[in-house]
């Protein structure tokens, strides 16, 4: 029987919230001292590393993060069982396998991160949520002159969302000059998805299929890769 601590709950309670509030769909796969967050579209890949004191997962599991029930749980042939209990009653409920094992999602997960470029760094606020249309499918990012640029367009209007630093120095909080880059496509909520765990990421636009991002916090640090998308409206 695994009982999750506060810290390990919040995880698996913000993957559900994402998923029943339709943001990301995901499953949540526990290897070892790590847990990933894949979403269903395979574009956001997340790893949060445990702490050595808290609990390591010696039998893999995995599950829809939907499914998620308690903090009390275990694994029986092959399957999550979540455990509730109250003064009179016990209720367990069982639950189906996704369609990776967590050492496929681990060895995945170390493979795409083998030689990744933690270079042309960005550190993002949640304030900049506030500035988006949530709405448009896509943010494209950019740089030129050092200077990171953001755009959403609306290809059935074709209104168009700019968003930069209010002063240029010191970017968006960035901690070196960018080296410039032509546009690139993320999918909005994708990215609006990496903020429920906390109010700053930092972003590397150093890799050639997707972007390195980061958390730093000392409450939920993770890490992981965000696919790029590639559509008609992308503009140099």
């Amino acid at each position: 029987m695994y009982k999750a601590n506060k810290r390990l709950q919040d995880v698996f309670a913000h993957a559900a919230a994402l998923q029943q509030n339709g943001r990301l769909r995901n499953t949540i796969y526990c290897y070892k001292q790590y847990i990933y967050i894949l979403n269903q579209d395979d574009t956001v890949l997340i790893r949060f590393h445990l702490r050595p004191s808290e609990v390591s997962f010696s039998h893999p599991i995995a599950f829809h993060a939907n499914d998620y029930d308690s903090g009390m749980f275990y694994e029986e042939d092959g399957c999550i069982h979540f455990v509730v209990e109250n003064e009179g009653y016990k209720r367990i409920k069982r639950c189906g396998s996704p369609e990776y094992t967590p050492k496929y999602i681990h060895k995945l997960f170390c493979q795409k991160t083998e030689k990744v470029s933690e270079k042309n760094q960005v550190d993002v606020e949640e304030s900049l949520i506030e500035l988006l249309d949530e709405s448009l499918t896509h943010i494209e990012f950019s740089a030129k002159q050092g200077n990171l640029k953001i755009v959403q367009r609306n290809i059935y209007t074709g209104s168009l969302i700019s968003i930069g630093a209010k002063e240029q120095k010191g970017g968006l909080l960035c901690p070196a000059e960018l080296k410039d880059f032509k546009p690139i496509g993320m999918r909005t909520r994708d990215f609006l998805a990496l903020f429920s765990f906390t109010p700053r990421v930092s972003l590397c636009f150093g890799n050639p299929d997707f972007v390195w991002c980061e958390n730093k916090d000392r409450k939920t640090p993770y890490k992981g890769i965000i696919g790029l998308c590639k559509y008609d409206e992308l503009r140099g």
